[in-house]
This record gives structure tokens, C-alpha cells and sequence, in this order.
């Protein structure tokens, strides 16, 4: 069992002047409408986030955090400030209710059951008659067609280093990416993609778990039920082999609410296979028969066709202002020229916060939304209140975000006090002055400098790590991080 203790470092705020999506040579970078319109000649494009370590937490805290807008990259989490960065990143997800199967789509299926027949003739027909005047698109086939080969299979395990497995990676990024050969390395690649934040008792899994995954296309069949007896939770390398060769492998986190697709690797000499694809639809079949929830893509960006694929495969967008999962189709063009996107209702006027009802609306079609973005962002008086709000924080409650363990902090970019997801300052206020922090909250202090760790009540931490506490406040509330470990 996991322990429900997260042990991470404190927070911090980077701006990285080269955007591994745009190379940094977007012209038109904005986030809001006005930006663009406004712009200077100083203007420069840059990926903002705000980012931690963490050594340990659970597979439930983690989904709780990519559903507020965060990702993982081995031990480390980030959040796309997407008001300044040049890319909006939004989170997206899928299911097959949201898959609308397209003609590609068909043909990368077909080819594929064509590469792993045992004698390479045909596929079976993909096509099943409903009717004389109906035919329909059946995926399932696809399922069949592994059933029968003897020449391909995949292999659920735990995420681990192996030579195989690095040998794939080295090939893929320094042909697919352009990576120099010496930049690619064992660990660069284990603290990437096998190295994770989670339990060794979870990472390892019961035999039982990987048993039923391993196992699951040839058990699978119409009348199956679709639950898994021994859910696996925990992150995971699929790998897949044609003639014992390994071709590609997955790595994926399996978390309460579904699946989160983290990197996928494939050879390039089986580039005609257009593997990338293939496993995306595999995944969400995979997550709709054995009842997984959600297939979770990582991040998606409108304007940026290494990530704009991903609509391909349909689903919802998280809209960080309002938690809120959006179906995709209605947000587009809302994102158009990669704008930032917060939804609203048509004849809204409010300058300090929106938000919609809890829980996605029932029915979009009758909902009059539009972008609202500009209204709340574009709008000096919410600059303006939240430094207010900074100087009633340091003056009344003597937390000072410009300050590091030693004195003034110059060095270190402070985190925004406007910042799309994070609570407001002002609403950090009513939970001082309710006493909502100041009394409940506990959380355990560690300082390498001394070496020790203490717990302590919110209202007993000095300036400084009061300051940083918030930042995680505001990040996932005070409920979430209760009873944390905090690195300073």
C-alpha cells in the first residue's frame, strides 16, 4: 500500500528562452488578442512554468495533478504558464466515445494486420455489413487480428532500464529528433522515462496485475466482461515485437481515472508502420474494453504540428480557469493563432474571477459560450488588485514572495500572482483570514542546511517558507498538501 506521504521539493519558476515546440520563432506568440495587437520589438518568445521535484507521491495524487493542468517528466512536475509562454499547452484526453475513426486512420490499421499475418496475405475485412445500405468501421478486428498472429505480441512491464529498451531510444532520437549521439545517454534516458516519483511496491506491481494486461488480447472477446479482477495502477513500459524484435515501446502511467500516455518510442526502420498512430488507437481501445477510464495524451497545442495531431484522435481540453474539460470541436476555434482560452457565458462582465458551474455542462449545444480570456487577462485591474494583494500579504501577514532562505531573492524568477489555474491572491487572503491556513494546514519542513526535519502548522513557519507553502496552495489548495514534505 501507498503511504499518501508527498515528498517534494519546493517550487520554482523558470522561463526557458528556447521552446522545444516552436524553437522560439513564433511571430505571432500571444496569448491574448491584445498582446498581439500591442506588441513591441522587445517581444521574444518564451516556454514559462512552474515546476517541482518530487521523490514520492501516489498514483491518485498524481492524476489529481494532471487534471489541474500538470505533467510529469521522470521525478520532476510542471505546469505551462500558458498567459506568458509562446506555446499554449493544454491538457487533453479521450475516449473512444470522442474517436471519430478516419479514413487514415483505417489504413494505418490495415496495413499493420498486413505486416503481422503469419504469411502476410490480406487483412480480414474491417468492414461489417449492418445493413444493405450501412456499413461501419469495426476496430475490434484489430484485437482479432493480434489474437491470430504468432509473429507480433506486446509485453506489459514495469518502468525499468534495459539495454534493449535504451538501444531503441538512442536510434529513435538520434533519427527521428536529430539528437547528437553523445547527448543521448543511460542516464539521461533512465531519469527521463524510467525513473518516477512513485513506491517500489507500485512501480513493481503484482504478478497478478501484469498476468491479466499480458494477457488481455487473448482473452478477450465479445462477451468479456469489461474489468479488469486486478487493476493495474502504476506506470508502465509496453513494448512491441515483430518477429521478437523490438519495435516500439509505450510508456504510460495507469492512474485511477485512466490512462496518461508519457512517450512513445518506435524504430525507424518500421517507420511504414506509422507505429505512433497505431499504439494511440491500441491505447484507447485498450482503455474502453478493459474499462480504464480516460486515455490521457499529455499536452496539446493548437498551432504546432509535432502536437496539433493529437485532435485527430478527438476528446476534451482542460480549461484551467474554470477546471472544466471542454469538448474539443467547441474550443477550437476558440485557439485559433494559439490563443489562450477560458470559456464563459456570452455577456459576461466580471474583472476579478469567473467561474462556470462544477462539472461539465450537460448539453454544450444550448450553452452560449464564448472566449473570455481577454476580459479576465486582458484587464489591467486584475494586475493591479494582485499587487495589492502582494503588499497586504507582506504588510499584514509578513509574507514576502522576494525573498530566499538568506535575504532578497533576485535571482530566481517569483511565480506570477496572476497565473492561469492558480488560485488568486485574493482568495488566498480569505483563507488567512478565516484561519483556514494558519490552523489546519500542517505540513513537515525539511532544510538541508540543517539537516532536520520539523513539523510544523502553517502559522509557524517563517516568511520565507510561508511564501513557498503557497505556492502549492494555490497550486492544488491546502487540503491536498497537508501533511507533506517540503525540501528546502
Amino acid at each position: 500500500m501507498e503511504s499518501g506521504l508527498m515528498v517534494m521539493s519546493r517550487s520554482f519558476y523558470s522561463i526557458d528562452s528556447h521552446c522545444g515546440y516552436c524553437n522560439g520563432k513564433k511571430d505571432d506568440h500571444f496569448a491574448l488578442e491584445s498582446q498581439y495587437t500591442n506588441r513591441s520589438t522587445n517581444d521574444k518568445s518564451n516556454s514559462h512554468s512552474m515546476g517541482f521535484m518530487v521523490e514520492q507521491m501516489t498514483c491518485s495524487q498524481y492524476d489529481f495533478m494532471i487534471n489541474k493542468g500538470c505533467r510529469r517528466s521522470g521525478c520532476y512536475v510542471y505546469k505551462p504558464d500558458l498567459l506568458r509562454s509562446c506555446c499554449r499547452l493544454y491538457t487533453i484526453r479521450t475516449t473512444m466515445s470522442h474517436l471519430k475513426l478516419e479514413k487514415n486512420h483505417r489504413k494505418v490499421i490495415n496495413r499493420f494486420m498486413r505486416e503481422i499475418g503469419d504469411d502476410h496475405d490480406q487483412p480480414m475485412e474491417l468492414i461489417k455489413k449492418q445493413s444493405k445500405n450501412q456499413e461501419r468501421f469495426d476496430i475490434n478486428n484489430l484485437i482479432r487480428a493480434e489474437q491470430k498472429s504468432s509473429r507480433f505480441k506486446t509485453v506489459f512491464e514495469p518502468s525499468a532500464f534495459s539495454k534493449e529498451k535504451f538501444k531503441l531510444y538512442k536510434k529513435y532520437q538520434i533519427h527521428v529528433h536529430n539528437d547528437a549521439p553523445e547527448d543521448v545517454t543511460e542516464t539521461s534516458f533512465t531519469r527521463f522515462l524510467c525513473q518516477t516519483p512513485f513506491e517500489d511496491s507500485v512501480v513493481f506491481g503484482q504478478n497478478e496485475e501484469w498476468d491479466e494486461l499480458n494477457n488481455w488480447i487473448n482473452n478477450w472477446s465479445e462477451s468479456t466482461a469489461k474489468k479488469m479482477r486486478h487493476r493495474r495502477i502504476g506506470p508502465t513500459h509496453v513494448c512491441y515485437y515483430i518477429d521478437g524484435i523490438l519495435v516500439a515501446f509505450s510508456v504510460l502511467d495507469f492512474l485511477p481515472t485512466g490512462v496518461s500516455s508519457i512517450y512513445f518510442v518506435w524504430d525507424p526502420d518500421y517507420a511504414h508502420l506509422s507505429l505512433g498512430t497505431l499504439s494511440g488507437l491500441r491505447e484507447i481501445q485498450m482503455c474502453e474494453q478493459l474499462s480504464l477510464g480516460y486515455y490521457y495524451l499529455g499536452f496539446y497545442i493548437d498551432d504546432c504540428p509535432k502536437m496539433s495531431y493529437k485532435s485527430k484522435f478527438g476528446g476534451e481540453l482542460l480549461d484551467l480557469s474554470n477546471n472544466l474539460y471542454v469538448p474539443l470541436e467547441k474550443v477550437k476555434p476558440l485557439i485559433k493563432h494559439g490563443r489562450l482560452f477560458v470559456l464563459g457565458e456570452e455577456g459576461f462582465e466580471n474583472d476579478k474571477e469567473f467561474k462556470m458551474d462544477n462539472g461539465s455542462p450537460k448539453n454544450w449545444d444550448n450553452r452560449k459560450i464564448s472566449n473570455v480570456s481577454e476580459k479576465i487577462y486582458g484587464n489591467e485591474l486584475i494586475y493591479s488588485c494582485a499587487a495589492n494583494d502582494l503588499k497586504l500579504l507582506k504588510n499584514k501577514y509578513h509574507i514576502d514572495f522576494g525573498l530566499s532562505k538568506y535575504g532578497p531573492e533576485s535571482k530566481r524568477p517569483s511565480i506570477p500572482a496572476v497565473f492561469p489555474g492558480l488560485k488568486p491572491l485574493w482568495q488566498i487572503i480569505d483563507l488567512l483570514d478565516d484561519t483556514t491556513l494558519n490552523n489546519r494546514l500542517s505540513i513537515i519542513i525539511f532544510d538541508n542546511a540543517v539537516g532536520i526535519p520539523r513539523r510544523s502548522k502553517f502559522v509557524q513557519l517563517n516568511s520565507f517558507e510561508k511564501s513557498r507553502v503557497i505556492e502549492f496552495v494555490r497550486l492544488f489548495g491546502p487540503d491536498f498538501i497537508q501533511n507533506s514534505i517540503i525540501f528546502f
